[in-house]
């Protein structure tokens, strides 16, 4: 996306939020074709908690591929849109974590899930944070922090992926 918010904080920006949130479309297709089956053990339960995982996060990622998306298309010239995307992307977020937290991961991948839930929801303040900027320029300039949000959960979301067996994002 050659937007203004993709030329500011890099062109990998919705690519770093599919990421975080486990979600490429190539890997949601692979995932319901299969790559479930590579799950470590090999077992079903690990399927089933692949699934679920993927189940969530198909449809947040495409949720936020379009709150970036908009975002980026108007961050430099329309605050008011810009900020409302935002907080879309804030509400998407929360809907994934409510939902992460209810699969019933075995204690190693819990505590990963739980990570995975606090470094997204710092990213949720500041997110929430910039959506709340009174100018253009206040809400810009939290775009190199939001790059450092997205990275710490992006460790997480790599984390979690290997851990249920699922390939590993599509840019790492």
């Amino acid at each position: 996306m050659a937007s203004a918010r993709s030329r500011l904080i890099s062109k990998s920006r919705p690519r770093r939020i599919r990421v975080a949130l486990l979600c490429a479309v190539l890997a949601a297709t692979s995932a319901a074709t299969g790559c479930a089956a590579q799950a470590q053990g090999g077992g079903s339960r690990t399927k089933a908690l692949a699934a679920a995982y993927m189940a969530i996060a198909v449809p947040a990622n495409h949720r936020l591929d379009k709150e970036v998306e908009s975002y980026n298309d108007h961050a430099r010239d329309n605050l008011a849109i810009a900020e409302t995307d935002l907080r879309e992307e804030a509400a998407t977020e929360r809907w994934f974590d409510q939902r992460l937290l209810k699969i019933a991961f075995p204690s190693a991948i819990a505590l990963t899930a739980r990570a995975l839930v606090r470094v997204n929801d710092q990213r949720i303040a500041l997110t929430t944070r910039q959506a709340r900027a009174r100018t253009i320029s206040d809400l810009l300039a939290l775009n190199a922090s939001h790059r450092a949000a997205d990275a710490a959960v992006e460790a997480q979301v790599r984390m979690i992926r290997k851990q249920l067996g699922l390939p590993p994002p599509d840019n790492s």
